[in-house]
């Protein structure tokens, strides 16, 4: 390992080429190693040729620090990562990751038996359930009305049932009314912060923008979908590894958002927009 690191850790955000980028160093293990990577089983490590350890989704191994190379989607604030531990993580545009997350929820929906393409179809689906509402949707949807679940049946004495419906479910655009909330609208309302804002998330348990870059720019290395390919080139040269792009997993078809629901997508990632501004200034200033 070059430049006194003693292992690899890669903060795995999810839909930004992550499963690419390990399948990259998990190919460096051997053929049934590179095979195993895109698998995407839970918790394991494996040991490969050279007798390289790999690691991933395990925190206790993880912060053991015996391995060659780990990753994982577990936040960086609730990881303990060994001193002398190379660090990688990878950035995407804000709502061209959104965009793919939600592609990838659609996908597993309309596909529940393709556990052979995602061995994680049944947690994948079963993640996409807040797509259909259900109590933390309408907990949201109480507080942003104003009405606070304890205060259930007293709002009902006051409003009535069906005007309290009103207040809480959005109009479906009936006689002349605000237009019925598409399908993409209906999930921008419903998705958890975590996953909405999932590369905030991944650096700062308290969601700011201005701790999560901090945090990014303590990685060893920064990588971009965007520029996947140069980085990880630049990556291989500089760990002096014989690294090889492998083809990132691709799940449905894309989708056609309205200028209306972009407009309203980037309004809701705006703490990650700014967040990735902040690191691209970091990285600026140290050329």
């Amino acid at each position: 390992m070059q430049e006194g690191f003693e292992r690899i850790y890669h903060h795995h955000v999810r839909k930004t080429a992550g499963t690419s980028l390990d399948s990259s160093f998990w190919a460096l293990g051997g053929p049934e190693l590179e095979l195993l990577s895109k698998q995407e089983v839970h918790a394991a490590t494996e040991q490969g040729e050279g007798g390289r350890r790999f690691v991933r989704h395990d925190p206790q191994l993880i912060a053991r620090g015996d391995y060659f190379y780990a990753s994982s989607h577990e936040p960086a604030h609730r990881l303990e990562i060994p001193p002398n531990t190379f660090t990688i993580t990878i950035l995407r545009d804000p709502a061209a990751r959104v965009i793919s997350y939600y592609r990838y929820l659609l996908w597993a929906r309309q596909h529940p038996e393709e556990e052979e393409q995602e061995p994680f179809i049944a947690e994948v689906r079963a993640e996409s359930a807040f797509m259909d509402g259900g109590m933390r949707y309408l907990r949201s949807q109480l507080s942003s009305s104003g009405v606070t679940v304890g205060s259930v049946a007293r709002s009902v004495r006051q409003f009535g049932p069906r005007q309290l419906l009103k207040r809480i479910v959005p109009s479906r655009g009936a006689g002349g009314g605000a237009a019925a909330p598409t399908d993409f609208e209906n999930f921008l309302r419903r998705v958890p912060p975590r996953r909405l804002l999932t590369q905030v998330h991944m650096f700062s348990a308290g969601m700011d923008p201005a701790e999560a870059a901090e945090n990014v720019l303590a990685c060893s290395e920064i990588c971009f979908t965007e520029s996947f390919s140069a980085d990880l080139q630049r990556l291989a040269a500089r760990l002096e590894l014989p690294l090889e792009e492998k083809r990132e997993r691709r799940f449905g078809a894309d989708v056609e958002l309205s200028d209306s629901e972009l407009e309203q997508l980037r309004e809701r990632l705006a703490p990650e927009y700014a967040m990735i501004e902040r690191v691209k200034e970091g990285l600026g200033a140290r050329r």
